[in-house]
């Protein structure tokens, strides 16, 4: 489906006498807030919205509204009080906003950057609306993930393919040298992006209902988060204290639980670099790998791996309970103050009849965990009812997993999501029939 982005239109610096400004009506007066337009994925063409002047006054004061920076944004008027309400921790779990500081943006533009991007990520480049990557390494184990953000009017702009390259802020510094360790001969800008003062811009996520409060106000981009249902995603200015109506901003905590109630990994702590391969990180079922190009680093396995049809691990939403709890509940309440908490890297074992860990080789491993939830990276055949080749694994109906937490055994219940199961058959499922069906007629040769 194509992304729906939300873009301001290209104009001028304006000035708003003082007159003006005390008959207007912040943030809903024609005459002040910037007009926005809608466009799609596939649009290749795009109307640039102009603004009614406003006549400038005997009185050189400073401008109050600033428009079309050199990032190609429109900054509106924004309100010096807000009148919000706190949110109680079910709500902010279940429909919140929150500013992502731990993303950063690299600013990438010139006259053959599609180009040069193209032969660097997982994804199609030559797109004129943000989506989701990942850059590789020459054996296809996962660099960083990345949002690439590009619209219509950013190239406009720009006076060619331009983008903002959105990646976990401690990895911003690595993938600098690495694209200018590709640069070669490419006329090219790279540049790190402040995350503060009047230039800067900042990565904002909403998710449940938050979003509707968000569309059309405040934002400068926004895409819908292709990696699980109900998640979006926003740019703006650096200057704004929130991008939706009368919402408060939670804490990014809130957005983790998010990601980790649907499997969504995200950054180098939740994936090492080059160590972790994209299907592991369900990049693939997240729209992240356009398997049709070619000509990127990393290709090669990446591609071998999709004809083979065979991922026998991925990163699953997971939920911890006590010891001597029952079957795991997978719409239980969030419980951030859950304890003992498992930690990364610890190894999930099978649970005998008497409730303690087996001996024997690990069925995953803890990726992340707030409170009772959390990531791990599964052995799908041996923790879940999915399969994946022909032999199959040893997952039984009742089986039960557990982590040593100083001596005490939580109970590790893996969550899959019946949307996670359609987008992974969609993908997956005629390669693993095709393997399956080769599998047999050979069988059938032997006999």
């Amino acid at each position: 489906m194509a992304s729906r982005i939300l873009a301001a239109p290209v104009q001028r610096s304006k000035y708003i006498c003082d007159s003006c400004l005390s008959g207007a009506r912040l943030l809903r007066n024609k005459k002040v807030a910037a007009p926005r337009v809608f466009s799609t994925a596939s649009s290749q063409t795009f109307q640039v919205t102009t603004q009614r002047r406003c006549r400038r006054s005997q009185h050189d004061r400073r401008p109050i509204a600033v428009s079309a920076t050199h990032n190609g944004f429109s900054r509106l008027p924004t309100a010096l009080r807000s009148y919000f309400t706190e949110a109680s921790t079910a709500q902010a779990i279940a429909s919140g906003i929150a500013p992502l500081p731990h993303r950063s943006l690299i600013f990438l533009s010139g006259p053959t950057a599609s180009k040069f991007l193209h032969g660097l990520i997982t994804h199609d480049a030559t797109r004129v609306s943000p989506f989701y990557a990942a850059f590789l390494d020459a054996r296809g184990r996962v660099i960083c993930d990345v949002f690439i953000w590009v619209w219509p009017e950013l190239i406009a702009q720009q006076g060619h393919w331009a983008c903002y390259i959105e990646v976990d802020a401690g990895q911003a510094n690595a993938l600098m040298l690495h694209l200018k360790r590709h640069k070669l001969r490419h006329k090219l800008t790279i540049s790190h992006v402040p995350a503060e003062g009047r230039d800067g811009i900042k990565v904002w996520a909403a998710w449940g209902d938050a979003h509707k409060q968000v569309k059309d106000w405040g934002e400068i981009a926004g895409l819908q988060d292709p990696r699980a249902p109900g998640m979006y995603r926003y740019l703006a200015n650096a200057d704004r204290e929130t991008i939706a109506r009368d919402m408060q901003p939670v804490d990014t905590k809130f957005y983790d639980i998010q990601r980790y109630i649907h499997g969504v990994p995200e950054g180098s702590a939740e994936m090492p670099p080059y160590s972790t391969l994209p299907m592991e990180a369900n990049i693939d079922l997240s729209s992240g790998i356009d398997f049709k190009k070619g000509c990127y680093i990393g290709q090669e396995l990446t591609i071998r791996t999709k004809h083979t049809g065979v991922v026998r691990k991925r990163i699953l939403p997971v939920r911890f309970h006590a010891g001597g709890a029952g079957a795991a509940d997978p719409q239980a309440p969030v419980n951030p103050s859950f304890a003992p908490q498992p930690q990364p890297g610890m190894d999930i074992r099978t649970l005998d009849d008497t409730g303690a860990l087996s001996k024997g080789r690990p069925t995953g491993r803890i990726v992340a965990a707030i409170g009772n939830v959390g990531l791990a990276t599964c052995r799908i055949e041996n923790m879940t009812s999915m399969r994946v080749s022909t032999e199959g694994g040893f997952y039984k109906e009742g089986t039960q997993f557990g982590v040593d937490v100083d001596g005490q055994v939580v109970r590790v219940e893996p969550v899959v999501h019946d949307w996670f199961v359609e987008r992974k058959e969609a993908l997956w499922g005629r390669g693993e029939k095709m393997k399956k069906s080769w599998v047999e007629k050979a069988q059938e040769e032997l006999d």
